[in-house]
C-alpha cells in the first residue's frame, strides 16, 4: 500500500460519525424506503457495495461474491478499511441474490445499489428488511459511484462521511490533472477483448467516467453503439474504432497476445505508437469495481500510465504493464 493510499484510508476512516436523524426515507429506482433506526446489521447483495460500507466505516454481516476468490469478497485496495472495522461478513456466492441466505443473516438494513436485482426480486427483498436500491434516473449499471455512496450513506446515518469520501477521491483526481495536463482532450476509452471480439463501452461506463475525470473523452460514436447493457461487440474487422489516443484494455495476458497477433491492431496508430495501456489483475478488478476505495487506489498508477502511452513513443515504459502491486 502507498503512502498516498495509507493516508486516504486514515481520513476516511477519521471522519466524524454523522448525528443523523432517523426515520429517515431513501428514494431509488424501485421507490422508496423508510429506516426506522440507524441500521445494526447490514447485509449487501450487490457485487461492490462492502467497498462503499467499509469506506463509510460500517462493518457488514454480510456481503456477495462478484469475482476474485479473495477472503471476505474484498480486493486489496479495501483491506485496510475492512480490518479497520473489524469486519469478517458472511460471504454469499453464485451470480443471483440468495433470498434464504440473506433471511438467514436478520438484516436490518439490505444494501442493493449495485445488485442482480428486478422489481421482483426487490419486493422479495423488502419483505425481509429496508432495501436501498440503485440511484434512480440512471441506466442499469450505470449510476456514478458517489451517487451509491450517497445513498448509503443516507441510509446508514453516514450522509456527511459519505461526502467527505467523495470530496477526497474528487481533490486526488484534481491533482492527477494538474500533474499530468497533457491528459486533456485526449480520445481514449476503456476496452475489452472475448471471444475473438472487442468490446466497447458507452462513455457513462465507471472506468471510462474515471477516464474523463482525467481530461480523456470517450467517442459519441460508443454512446451510438451501446446496447441497453452499456457495451457492444465488434469483429477484428473494425479495429479501426479503438484507433484513439489511448486506450485501456482490460484484459488476462493470453488475450493480450490474440490482440497484438491481429493484423488489423498492428496496423493501428494505436499499436504502431504504443498508446495502449494493458490493466494488470489488481488494475482490472478495481476498475471493475469503481468503488470509492478501488478508485483512489487505482488513480495512485492510472494518471502516470496514461500519460506515458499517450506520447506517441513505442519505447516509453507504460508503468501498469507487467507491475506486481
Amino acid at each position: 500500500m502507498t503512502r498516498l493510499f495509507a493516508l486516504l484510508v486514515l481520513l476516511m476512516l477519521a471522519a466524524p460519525a454523522v448525528a443523523q436523524d432517523f426515520p429517515v426515507t431513501i428514494r431509488h429506482a424501485f421507490g422508496e424506503t423508510v429506516i426506522a433506526a440507524p441500521p445494526q446489521r447490514v447485509v449487501s447483495v450487490g457485487y461492490h457495495e462492502q467497498d462503499f460500507l467499509y469506506a463509510l466505516g460500517i462493518a457488514p454481516v454480510g456481503v456477495h461474491e462478484w469475482f476474485g476468490g479473495r477472503p471476505y469478497a474484498t480486493w486489496p485496495w479495501a483491506e485496510a478499511a475492512r480490518q479497520a472495522v473489524a469486519a469478517t461478513p458472511e460471504v454469499q456466492n453464485g451470480y443471483e441474490i440468495d433470498l434464504e441466505w440473506v433471511l438467514s443473516l436478520e438484516p436490518d438494513l439490505v444494501v442493493a445499489t449495485f445488485a442482480p436485482m428486478d422489481a421482483r426480486s426487490y419486493a422479495q427483498l423488502a419483505q425481509i428488511a429496508p432495501v436501498v436500491g440503485p440511484p434512480a434516473g440512471y441506466p442499469t449499471w450505470g449510476a456514478p459511484w458517489e451517487e451509491e455512496l450517497r445513498l448509503i450513506g443516507q441510509a446508514t446515518g453516514q450522509g456527511t462521511r459519505a461526502e467527505t469520501v467523495i470530496v477526497d477521491v474528487a481533490a486526488q483526481v484534481a491533482g492527477l490533472r494538474q500533474t499530468y495536463p497533457q491528459l486533456a482532450g485526449l480520445r481514449g476509452t476503456m476496452a475489452y477483448f472475448t471471444d475473438g471480439q472487442f468490446i466497447g463501452y458507452r462513455s457513462s461506463d465507471g472506468a471510462n467516467r474515471l477516464l474523463m475525470q482525467l481530461g480523456v473523452t470517450t467517442p459519441a460514436t460508443f454512446d451510438q453503439m451501446a446496447g441497453p447493457g452499456g457495451n457492444f461487440s465488434i469483429s477484428p474487422e473494425r479495429a479501426d474504432l479503438f484507433d484513439l489516443d489511448v486506450v485501456l484494455w482490460l484484459v488476462e495476458p493470453p488475450s493480450r497476445k490474440v490482440i497484438e497477433a491481429l493484423p488489423t491492431y498492428a496496423a493501428l496508430r494505436l499499436a504502431r505508437e504504443g498508446r495502449s495501456v494493458w490493466a494488470d489483475e489488481l488494475m482490472m478488478g478495481a476498475m471493475s469495481f469503481q468503488s470509492p476505495l478501488s478508485q483512489a487506489w487505482a488513480l495512485e498508477s492510472l494518471g502516470a500510465a496514461l500519460a506515458a502511452a499517450a506520447d506517441g513513443d513505442p519505447a516509453t515504459v507504460v508503468p501498469l504493464e507487467g507491475v506486481a502491486r
